[in-house]
């Protein structure tokens, strides 16, 4: 194997068989589609990053929200307990006061 390798001579510039215009055309088309391709991604994560971000925070805002809702909810259902005992026992006072007359 080792006589193999040595007998193959390193690639020289002469051995191109295209023309350097053509070469450097297709390198340089090659390096910005690749660096085109890495900025696209690099935006795109950059834009998935900031939507995270932006929701997390939506979400806790609501989920805040959605706990005071609740808090608001149960003394307001408490206050209306408390009035609905009220106005019953006030009807049972009167009952009692026309039934004693």
């Amino acid at each position: 194997m080792d006589a193999t390798a040595e007998m193959i001579p390193p690639a020289t510039p002469q051995d191109y068989k295209s023309r350097p215009g053509a070469l450097i055309w297709f390198f340089r088309k090659s390096r910005d589609g690749w660096k085109r391709k890495y900025q696209d991604l690099k935006a795109a994560e950059k834009t998935s990053k900031n939507r995270i971000a932006d929701l997390t925070k939506s979400r806790e805002r609501w989920r805040t929200e959605a706990q005071r809702a609740g808090e608001r909810l149960a003394a307001a259902e408490a206050e209306l307990a408390g009035l609905r005992a009220g106005i019953a026992a006030a009807g049972e006072k009167k009952r009692a006061t026309r039934a004693a007359r």
